[in-house]
Order: C-alpha cells, then structure tokens, then sequence
C-alpha cells in the first residue's frame, strides 16, 4: 500500500469538511477524485502530501514512496525548459558530473589511465541502467506530447501560466515517480495532449489519482471513481460512465431506504403516543414501559441521511426572435499574428441554428477567429460578413468585471432592477444567502461563470458563442448548461476541449489545421 488516510477529520474555521474519512491507494490503481466545486479535492490532495495538516486521524505512506505533484507555486527564471526538467534527475545530474571529471582526468599525462577507466566504464554503465542515455529523448517526447516541443529551448520566464503549469506536467510524468497526484491536467492541453496524456496513463504502471472535470478523460484512463460527498468519501469500482450507473442506483437504494425508515419512525412514534394515552386513560404502568422501551429503541436507530442531489443552478435561456438564415459568412480570410500565419484564404458559412465547435492544436488561432467573429480584431485578408437581425451572447475564457468590488446583489441589481426577481434569479445560479454579499472579486472561477452566464441570459440572444465555457466547472454544472443548451433553438459557437460537451451540443466544427479553416462534420 502506498498511502493510508484512516479516520481523518478536516475542519476549516470550525466547519467539517472531512469526518472520518479513509482511504487506501494501492500500486498500479488508477482512481479519479471527483465532488462539486468546493468539496475539498485539492485540499484532500495536499493532506496526501503532507502539506495540510488534520484535525484527527493518521496518515501513513510508504517509506521512500516518490509522488509527482504539480506545486501552486512555480518557479519562474532563466533556465531552459529541457535544463529545468533534467536538473530534477539529481542522481543522474550527479553521475554525469563525475563522468565529466573522469573524462577530464582521461586527458592529464600523469593519471592512472587504466584505473580512471575502470571506474568511468562503472560509472557509465550505472547512467545507462539508470536510464541516463535515454533521458533527453523522454523529456523531449514528453514535452512534445503537452505541446510544447518548440518551448524545449525556452526560459521559464518567457512562458505563459498554461505553458508553465504543463511544464511541470511535463516534470512528473518524466520523472518516474511510484503514484502521480494530478489536478485538472487537462486544463491547459487541446484535444491531442489530452489524448496524448490518456495513452500515457493508461499504459504505465504507476499509480495515479486525478482530479478531472473532463468526463471523457476519467472514462477513458480510471479504473476507479472516489466522489467527495457530504465530508464523506463514497468509493465506486470502474470508469466514469460506470460510476454514473453504480451512483444511480445508490441513490435509489439510499432515497428507498430513507422512505422505509421515515415510515419506521413515523409508525414508532405513533405507537408511543398511544402506549402513553393508553396509560393515561387506564392508570396502567406497563403501558407506560412498553412506551418507553420504544423510545429507547428509537434512541438507537441509526439515521439513514436522504441522498445528496445538487440545487438546480440555471435557469432557462431567453432567446430573441429569429435571425436570418446567413448567420457567418466568411470568404478567403486570413489572419497573421506576430509574424505567425495562422490561417489563409479560409471560407465558410454558418447557417441559422447549426451548433459548430471550433477545434484546433493550442496556438492554432481558435481565441482569434473568435476575436474577429466579435469585432475584436480586424482580418488581413479576405471578409467577415454577419447576418441580419443577430444578437450576440458571448462568454469569454477570462472573465472580468468592470466593478470587481461590487457586491453580487448591487450586480445584479443593475441587469435586473428589482430586487426581489435579482435574489431570484441569483438563486437560479447558484448564488443564496450569504452569497450575495460577496465582492465579484472574491469569487471562485466556477461562480464568476455562473454569474457571467446569468447576465448573458438575461438579454434574448440569437447566437450565443462560448469560449471554453467548462474550463472552471465542475461535472454538475457542465450537466446543467448541457441541458440548458439542449432547448436553445439559436446558433451556438463555441471553443472548447471538452469532449463529452462536444458529443452532446455540436455535429459540425471549424477545424483550424494546416493555416486553413475548414467546416466538417464534428470529429472526435
């Protein structure tokens, strides 16, 4: 066994969010790790580590045990990318060291040749088992399969947060490491590092847990689902689609159990209640046993909890009258970017009603077609016309807000004016209570979209175009803006690498390959 939680309980500012939760990770299993935004995955990750402390129960790992882990905080210099990953290989940065000396000593007149030789030939042969020789290959494949084969040579400091997160992807999946604790590794890969990154991990024999909203990925790479659930950890045997089906019938079995003891409890207390006017009206003292021995009995029984359903968060989408039947048409464009030909005499047309994604390799200009579909940016070549009577909806991939210390209320006070239908409508997003109060700057990237997706249903669009509308949410609410999506009748654009939103919402992409953009049928 590689690490053992036992009994653990986490509580932060006097709230429980762990009790007595264990957990066992064995060689070779490889586990998904999934809950709601805010259940406390990531923090579950860091107690693994040791980097959180509990409030009761142990911990044990494995003497020696090495765990990958991508840290919060990462280093930012000088170095090259290819240097900053070897340098993490100290033995072996070592080894080729006393190599050099030896190599160095070989040329001096008055050395002992034939014994420098004998301890170099050990010493190479000890690199070579150790996987020396092969270990640049490694790490250029590995950086070549998170795309970032032509950042080999590049500084840390030149890198954007994305490059430098699967940089340190890149790190722990060359290191060889006996379990990986990955957090969202999908977030900054398109769809060929994602699919490079599940070959990688359903072939090796390392052990891994994964936290992933990506639901295609979990189905594709665990054998096992762990669910954060009420501070509890639930454990399913299977894939993703698997553990929707084992859940489904938990719940069943839970909300059936919890029906057949309320009635328990109800029939218990009834016969309590007349045991006692029995007693009353007869001044019998063994009706007033029998009426206390129920209550201890009652005192005993264990409380089934009602199964855990999430609140409904999004409301329905409001949609303008219809546009005209040419919604984009595109003929012969081309667009350049620092020097960078991104694509070239590309046409097109989107039609009223279609759903297209736009998919392409990261860089490929997926943020930039859209930039130009908004005004945003202006085309090198060729025309972008749209068509009549549209009304725009757009989600961005960083949201901002032009008042980031307002309050939720004051926010959405201003989109809807009254006050009670604002405290509604927040309610429909998610936002209760105590939520209200809080400064949009405060919020989590999942309630920021929330929020962001409110004001845009607010307005009765026609086509509403979403750049990697899923990024920060967790499986639940993707669900809910599937289902949404389902009843607009509008066209629908969107950038995302979400394979299973894909599969659900669109039959047609953009494909952006080759400096060309080319409308197909949706692949995946």
């Amino acid at each position: 066994m590689y690490i053992q939680a036992n009994k653990i309980n986490k509580n932060f500012s006097g709230t429980p969010l762990f009790e007595e939760v264990s957990l066992q990770i064995h060689p070779h299993e490889k586990i998904g790790l999934v809950g709601q935004n805010g259940t406390g995955k990531t923090t579950l990750f860091h107690i693994l580590l040791g980097n959180e402390g509990i409030d009761a129960g142990t911990i044990s790992r494995q003497k020696g045990l090495r765990i990958g882990w991508v840290p919060q905080n990462l280093v930012t210099n000088e170095t090259a990318v290819v240097d900053y990953i070897a340098e993490s290989f100290e033995e072996l940065q070592r080894m080729q060291q006393q190599m050099r000396n030896y190599e160095e000593k070989m040329a001096q007149p008055d050395v002992d040749l034939e014994r420098v030789m004998t301890l170099y030939g050990t010493l190479q042969q000890q690199f070579e088992e150790h996987g020396g020789y092969q270990l640049a290959d490694r790490i250029q494949s590995t950086l070549k399969g998170v795309g970032l084969e032509e950042k080999s040579q590049a500084s840390l400091s030149a890198l954007s947060g994305g490059e430098r997160v699967r940089v340190e992807l890149a790190k722990i999946l060359v290191q060889e490491s006996d379990v990986l604790l990955l957090d969202e590794p999908t977030n900054h890969l398109d769809l060929a590092g994602i699919k490079w990154l599940e070959n990688y991990l359903r072939a090796t024999k390392q052990a891994f847990v994964v936290i992933s909203h990506d639901r295609a990925f979990l189905d594709e790479v665990t054998n096992r689902i762990i669910e954060i659930e009420d501070g509890q950890l639930i454990d399913y045997p299977g894939n993703y689609s698997r553990y929707i089906e084992l859940k489904k019938a938990r719940l069943a079995e839970l909300s059936k159990n919890y029906e057949l003891q309320q009635k328990e409890i109800q029939r218990m207390k009834q016969m309590i209640r007349r045991y006692r006017q029995w007693g009353n009206e007869g001044d019998n003292e063994a009706f007033f046993k029998k009426a206390k021995e129920i209550e201890r009995r009652l005192e005993k029984i264990q409380l089934v909890k009602p199964p855990v359903t999430p609140k409904k968060r999004l409301s329905e989408l409001e949609q303008a009258s219809r546009s005209g039947k040419e919604i984009i048409v595109a003929k012969n464009i081309g667009k350049i970017i620092s020097d960078k030909l991104l694509f070239t005499d590309s046409s097109f047309a989107i039609y009223r009603g279609e759903r297209v994604a736009i998919v392409g390799e990261n860089g490929s200009g997926k943020s930039t077609l859209v930039k130009l579909l908004l005004g945003e940016q202006t085309l090198d070549e060729g025309t972008l016309k749209l068509g009549s009577s549209l009304r725009i909806g757009y989600l961005p991939q960083q949201l901002t807000f032009e008042q980031p210390t307002q309050r939720v209320l004051a926010y959405a006070l201003s989109l809807i004016g009254e006050e009670q239908k604002a405290r509604q409508t927040l309610a429909h997003y998610g936002f209760y209570k105590e939520d209200v109060a809080k400064r949009l700057q405060d919020l989590s990237g999942g309630e920021q979209v929330r929020l962001y997706l409110m004001k845009l249903f607010q307005e009765k669009i026609n086509l509403l175009i979403l750049d990697e509308p899923t990024n920060h949410l967790d499986i639940y609410v993707r669900e809910e803006i599937e289902e949404l999506l389902e009843n607009y009748t509008g066209t629908l654009l969107a950038v995302t690498h979400d394979r299973y939103f894909l599969q659900k919402n669109f039959n047609q992409q953009l494909l952006i390959a080759e400096e060309q953009i080319t409308k197909q049928p949706l692949e995946i």
